[in-house]
C-alpha cells in the first residue's frame, strides 16, 4: 500500500462538513437509524455485561458498514438499516478488521489502566462516597486530588489513540492494508500533515455537539451521523486515489477532480 496522501488548507474543513450534510440529506432517516443502532450496540454491555467483548469487536465492523453505506449513497444506490452490517460479509477484509479491533481493545485496556493509576485517589473517593455526603463537598475533594499535569497527560494519550485509529479503519478496510501498525502510523501522519484542515473540521463538530447540550443532546441524532459521513469524506479526499469498496466493481467508481477535496461516485 502506498503511503501517499493529500494535504489541504484549513478552509477545507468547512467543505468536508458541508459535503457530509449534502449526503445526509439524501436519506436522513436511514443514517439516523444506523447511528442509533451503533449506539445501542455500544451500550448493550450496560444491560448485559457478557456482551462487552462482542460489542467491542462489532464496533469496527459497524463503522466500516456505515462507510460502505455512504459510498453506496454517493453512487446513487439505495441503502437500508441492514446496510450497516455489510462489512460482516466482506470476504478478505473481515480478519483485518477483527485484528484492528484487538489492537483497539488493547489500547483501551492500557488507557483504562493508566487512568486508574493517574486518578487512583479520585476514583477511590468516588467509590467510597457515602450517601450522606454533600455532592459539592465530594466534587471539591475529588478536584483537589486531580493534577492538571495528569489530566493533560491522559488527554494527550487519549488524543493519540483517537487519531491513530480514526483513519486506520478505512485504510485497513478500503485499502486492504494488512499491517495494522503501519495503518496506525499513517493515520497519525495524516492528522499531523492535515492539522489545519482537520483541526477546523474537528472544531466545527465540537461546536455542534456543544450546541446540542441545551436541547438534551437530541440534535446529536443528526449531528453524529453527519460527523461520521463527513469524516469518511475527509478520508476520500485525502486518499482519493487509493480507496476501494470491498465487493464493488472498480469500474463503478468515478473519481472527481483533485481540487475539490471531496469524493463523489
Amino acid at each position: 500500500m502506498s503511503a501517499k496522501f493529500k494535504v489541504f488548507k484549513a478552509a477545507m474543513g468547512v467543505q468536508w462538513l458541508k459535503a457530509g450534510w449534502e449526503i445526509f440529506k439524501m436519506q436522513p432517516m436511514t443514517f439516523i437509524m444506523m447511528y442509533v443502532f451503533m449506539v445501542a450496540v455500544a451500550l448493550s454491555p450496560l444491560v448485559a455485561p457478557p456482551l462487552q467483548l462482542l460489542a467491542a469487536f462489532a464496533a469496527p465492523f459497524l463503522t466500516a458498514g456505515f462507510y460502505m453505506a455512504v459510498l453506496s449513497k454517493q453512487r446513487g444506490q439505495a441503502i437500508s438499516l441492514a446496510s450497516i452490517l455489510a462489512a460482516f460479509s466482506a470476504k478478505g477484509r473481515r480478519l483485518h478488521l477483527f485484528r484492528l479491533g484487538l489492537y483497539q481493545l488493547g489500547v483501551v485496556i492500557l488507557l483504562t489502566w493508566g487512568a486508574g493509576i493517574l486518578f487512583e485517589e479520585a476514583l477511590s473517593m468516588m467509590q467510597n462516597a457515602s450517601p450522606d455526603q454533600a455532592p459539592e463537598v465530594l466534587i471539591s475533594n475529588i478536584l483537589a486530588t486531580i493534577s492538571i499535569t495528569d489530566v493533560m497527560l491522559f488527554f494527550v494519550a487519549h488524543s493519540i489513540n483517537i487519531m491513530a485509529f480514526a483513519y486506520a479503519l478505512p485504510i485497513v478496510f478500503f485499502q486492504g492494508e494488512t499491517r495494522i501498525t503501519k495503518a496506525l502510523g499513517l493515520s497519525l501522519k495524516v492528522f499531523y500533515s492535515n492539522m489545519a484542515s482537520l483541526g477546523v473540521y474537528g472544531l466545527l463538530i465540537a461546536l455542534l455537539v456543544l450546541a446540542s447540550m441545551p436541547l438534551s443532546m437530541i440534535p446529536l441524532l443528526v449531528v453524529m451521523p453527519i460527523a461520521y459521513i463527513s469524516f469518511f469524506v475527509t478520508y476520500q479526499a485525502i486518499f482519493i486515489d487509493q480507496q476501494d469498496n470491498p465487493g464493488e466493481s472498480k469500474q463503478d467508481v468515478k473519481h472527481q477532480s483533485e481540487d475539490s477535496g471531496r469524493f463523489d461516485a
